[in-house]
């Protein structure tokens, strides 16, 4: 299911009325978002569709909500900057642009002039992912969110659309996938926005003369539904048609004769669901030529998954495929969702997995089961426990577990005994025992199954009395069980922001930065100070001494940018601290007396990352110096990367 989020438009006219839906996303906060939500002030959010809600308890939740209409007017900025850098009206980021503006403004135009209008955003499930609780997180998104924009206008003025398509987190004005999902648009709530790859090629005008936004009317596969005298036929859009009337856009695929129409899920986009006089069949189009494959017979439906759906006659479950075939007739209690190839059903009070020819691959015989996951496991249930079987049946890992799920951040299974957690690989193999708090991925950016065919998975514990370590996918303890926190070292420059970038050549999985409660501030806060460990000499390069630690790379060399505290602030820094730069190794290249380097915006702010590390990188990769300033007396000075400090 991944971690949520939601965007709504909020308004004060009618307060027992329902938020409209912006937009979603799935475990990342968009950059159109943080665009929308730039001057956002935290508050609570809507959480219509939010399972489980505000898990701290505090009443607020993770929320962030921003003025509808100046967001409406930041987005509109956007629109207009890309429309005069690009050389064709139908550019994809200009296509893009005018649809969301357009889409944001009539929303907006639905309401009063005159009424508060807001735009807000539901974080919860994102906030979860933050150690500090939903509180620190929506300030660390706010400061996000409003530096980012800051940036971006920056860049505008400027003129400067490679620095503005970086900001955007798109690769440049013609990366289809980047617009789509990095930056947001394939997240909005409007059918339009729901063809990404690729993306449409028409205007948003020309999308809704046609009927696009008809009540759901786009159905995928270039198809579109409509509806006369009550019933619905299909159509398609004529690519040669050339008149204005919108009567004459289209291309007819089959009269209005049913009472319904909607997606079914398979991998083909014609195989859609039809229902008549209360039953559901299933028809086919190819090459705009529609074909009943299975006339309405089906009491109930459920969507396709790896092109088998559950079908339902009288009180009975049968199985079909996309092609229209009976895999098994209407024999079963109940059915669950494909996976692997095999169906989880039950007959009477026992779960058994029916194959894709419709034969029994395993009998009924468990009390309870799940669906087959990558490796070819399934939990099931027996004697008051749960184990994992193969594809016969056998068990793998004995029932002996109060639960046992697939996780997929981690590619693996979570076994859970007394409120605890371990680990079981997608083979079958014990890792952990569950005597664990919480388990997550330490790379949560690579792909999970590589790491476990490399050899590099790492696994990020957290104890009952919430210390944290590193183990391997042997088991094995990589960084002690004794942190506060930890997590990932965020390697600069990065050449996307917000995009997090790979470690050095042969330095993947060798890296995790450490977390120490050091005490509470004035007001009360907890502070915290980092450090660096390596897990291949299994020794902190870096004590948890300093404020921040970013992991800096040039061509030829990588270390170690830190921003230091010391008992008097530094005069010569927006915060007060100093900076410096480590080797690898963990000693110091240039001792953190610095009031900056490279760029004296802070390393707290976006600017200061996205400025300082690559004048740095830049320089040194050229084996020249770069500039900093002195944290004692503010002069200034080079700095090379082989450790000399000469005048500026």
């Amino acid at each position: 299911m991944g971690n949520r989020a939601w965007l709504y438009l909020c308004s004060d006219e009618d307060e027992g009325a329902p938020p409209a839906e912006i937009a979603s996303a799935n475990g990342n906060l968009p950059t159109l978002w943080q665009v929308l939500l730039a001057s956002g002030e935290s508050g609570a959010a809507p959480d219509d569709q939010d399972l489980l809600g505000d898990v701290d308890g505090d009443g607020n939740g993770a929320g962030i909500a921003a003025d509808a209409r100046v967001a409406h007017q930041r987005l509109g900025e956007l629109a207009a900057f890309m429309g005069a850098h690009s050389d064709r009206d139908d550019a994809l980021p200009v296509l893009q642009f005018d649809a969301a503006a357009q889409y944001l403004g009539e929303l907006i135009e639905e309401h009063d002039d005159d009424g508060e209008l807001w735009i807000s955003a539901n974080l919860n499930e994102l906030s979860w992912l933050h150690a500090d609780g939903s509180a620190a997180y929506v300030h660390q998104t706010r400061t996000l969110c409003e530096e980012r924009w800051l940036a971006v206008r920056q860049g505008m003025q400027a003129g400067d659309l490679a620095a503005v398509c970086r900001l955007l987190d798109v690769q440049d004005a013609g990366d289809a996938s980047g617009w789509a999902w990095r930056f947001g648009f394939g997240g909005l709530s409007h059918s339009y926005f729901h063809e990404q790859e690729p993306a449409r090629t028409v205007s948003f005008e020309d999308y809704v003369a046609e009927g696009g936004d008809d009540d759901g009317a786009w159905l995928g596969g270039g198809l579109y539904r409509y509806r006369v005298d009550k019933l619905w036929g299909l159509r398609a859009v004529d690519p040669e048609s050339e008149s204005d009337d919108n009567d004459d856009c289209w291309l007819p695929v089959m009269a209005p004769q049913w009472d319904a129409i909607w997606r079914s899920g398979a991998s083909d986009e014609g195989v859609l669901w039809i229902s008549r006089e209360g039953r559901t069949g299933l028809l086919r189009v190819t090459e705009n030529v529609a074909s009943v494959l299975v006339a309405p017979r089906f009491d109930a439906v459920w969507d396709f998954e790896e092109d088998v759906a559950s079908v339902q006659v009288g009180d009975k479950i049968g199985l079909i495929a996309a092609d229209g075939r009976e895999i098994l007739p209407p024999s079963l209690d109940e059915a669950w969702n494909c996976a692997q190839g095999l169906v989880v059903a039950r007959v009477g009070d026992r779960l058994g997995f029916v194959d894709k020819s419709g034969g029994w691959a395993i009998t009924p015989r468990f009390e309870d089961a799940g669906s087959f996951c990558p490796g070819g496991l399934a939990p099931a249930f027996e004697a008051q426990a749960w184990g994992l079987i193969d594809r016969h049946g056998y068990w793998v890992a004995a029932p002996e577990w109060e639960d046992v799920y697939w996780d997929e951040d981690l590619h693996a299974f979570i076994t859970e005994r007394d409120g605890m957690q371990g680990l079981i690989d997608a083979s079958g193999r014990p890792v952990l025992d569950a005597s664990f708090a919480a388990l997550a991925p330490l790379d949560t950016s690579a792909d999970a199954a590589e790491l476990w065919k490399s050899g590099l998975m790492r696994i990020s514990v957290l104890t009952p009395d919430a210390r944290r370590g590193v183990v391997d996918g042997e088991g094995a303890v990589r960084v002690p069980i004794v942190y506060s926190d930890l997590g990932e070292v965020s390697w600069l420059p990065s050449e996307r922001p917000g995009i997090p970038e790979p470690a050095p050549d042969g330095q993947a999985g060798r890296y995790a930065r450490i977390l120490a409660n050091v005490g509470r501030d004035d007001d009360g806060d907890e502070t915290w100070a980092e450090g660096v460990y390596d897990m291949a000499e299994g020794r902190e390069v870096l004590a948890c001494r300093h404020v921040l630690t970013f992991g800096l790379a040039w061509n030829g060399g990588y270390g170690w940018l830190v921003m230091h505290a010391d008992e008097a602030p530094c005069p010569y820094n927006v915060d007060g601290f100093f900076v410096g730069v480590a080797r690898a190794e963990g000693d110091w290249l240039h001792e953190p007396a610095y009031a900056w380097i490279g760029s004296p915006e802070s390393l707290q702010t976006a600017a200061g990352v996205y400025n300082g590390p690559p004048a740095i990188a830049e320089q040194w990769s050229k084996g020249e110096p770069v500039r900093a300033m002195r944290g004692d007396t503010g002069g200034l000075v080079m700095l090379h990367r082989d450790g000399r400090v000469t005048p500026a």
